[in-house]
């Protein structure tokens, strides 16, 4: 692919993104099997390149999303694999889905009711996860007479067959005693399904904490998230695993400078000269997902070395202190996440800058930024 017209894009390392998933297959149990997390378009680097490239990885055997328009754009990209609605999806939702036999997730009654309806207009069963709750306090079947409800519903149905039953972690990197506590209360509705006479297919809890630091929470499918975009959800767990970074953000440099003492850089007139000194500036900026909050606190990359933002990060550039390096002229590369020479800027880092977590680092790149393929 060529460098787009604008010299903003982000390097997509699919080569890293498998090794990080065959790291997943090398913690779990052979008989445990990998359901990738490729919600919001897979952590912002790509849907439908980062699902064929995980379906190509031993041991994957599907793909889970968020809505349904994400598991839709799968589907109609030609992967016919497992794919799973992780969260709960409308009447007119289940419909379309059971007739292209995507699974989906069902958190209440009505969605029960729903989804048997959808089995019937699309002349076969409805794939449904059940989904428990654990402790997420989001949504989900309590363990006992609420789940047991339920239970009794689908052994009427006709058109629904049980592919899974699922909870979800919501301390499993800080809190072990809660973790624990999330653990008993899903075995316990596990034992419940299987005593109602249903078989899912799929039992599965563990996301990438869990896949990293609770083999006993393995089960039989895990669904690692963060971990194959090559960041640990918890510094305590880099110890665990070896995981490759999979995403690079750049830019060129457009404008060089020299301003004099007392003069101002940026909005705000937040970053004031008190020296003779060089600025330059790169065509990026929060409407790229380059947080705001980053302005005069992150650096960036450039021939190996660091260099300061300077003032706030406008909406379409940001400007870079440049003082003291000799000779740095418009069209440079400037690396603002990923490695140059000898030095690294991880997610974690601009994440742990802007206040946030990785997570919302990655899912925030927008769509005007290229994402430029390698492996």
């Amino acid at each position: 692919m060529a460098e787009p017209l604008r010299p903003v894009w982000a390097e997509v390392n699919l080569g890293n993104f498998k090794k990080n998933l065959h790291a997943v297959r090398e913690l779990v149990s052979p008989q445990a099997q990998v359901l990738a997390v490729v919600k919001a378009n897979a952590y912002g680097i790509g849907a439908v390149p980062a699902s064929k490239a995980a379906m190509e990885v031993p041991g994957v055997v599907g793909l889970a999303v968020a809505t349904p328009e994400e598991a839709v754009e799968l589907r109609e990209a030609g992967l016919s694999d497992m794919i799973l609605v992780l969260g709960p999806v409308t009447s007119d939702a289940a419909r379309v889905l059971a007739q292209l036999g995507i699974s989906i997730t069902v958190t209440s009654v009505a969605g029960v009711l729903d989804a048997e309806l959808a089995g019937q207009a699309a002349g076969k069963k409805s794939k449904i996860h059940i989904k428990v709750e654990t402790g997420m306090g989001r949504v989900g079947f309590l363990p006992g007479e609420d789940l047991g409800q339920v239970l009794e519903l689908i052994s009427r149905s006709s058109h629904i067959e049980v592919e899974g039953v699922f909870s979800h972690f919501s301390a499993a990197d800080t809190d072990p005693e809660y973790t624990g506590l999330q653990l008993r209360n899903f075995e316990n509705a596990r034992k419940q399904v299987e005593a109602a006479g249903i078989k899912p297919r799929f039992v599965h809890l563990s996301n990438s904490a869990a896949i990293l630091d609770l083999p006993e929470a393995h089960f039989d499918l895990v669904r690692p998230g963060i971990m194959i975009y090559g960041c640990y959800p918890h510094p305590s767990l880099a110890d665990k695993a070896q995981l490759y970074p999979v995403v690079s953000l750049k830019a060129r440099i457009s404008h060089v400078k020299r301003v004099g003492p007392g003069a101002s850089i940026g909005y705000g007139r937040t970053y004031t000269i008190s020296q003779p000194a060089e600025i330059a500036t790169i065509p990026i900026g929060y409407a790229d997902g380059y947080p705001r909050s980053l302005s005069n606190k992150a650096s960036v990359l450039i021939r190996g070395r660091r260099y300061p933002i300077a003032g706030r990060i406008c909406m379409d550039q940001s400007m870079i202190d440049i003082t003291g390096e000799p000779g740095i002229t418009p069209g440079e590369v400037v690396t603002l996440i990923g490695t140059d020479g000898d030095e690294t800027i991880t997610l974690d880092e601009i994440a742990e800058l802007a206040g946030t977590i990785s997570h919302e680092i990655l899912t925030g790149m927008s769509s005007r930024v290229p994402r430029i393929y390698i492996e």
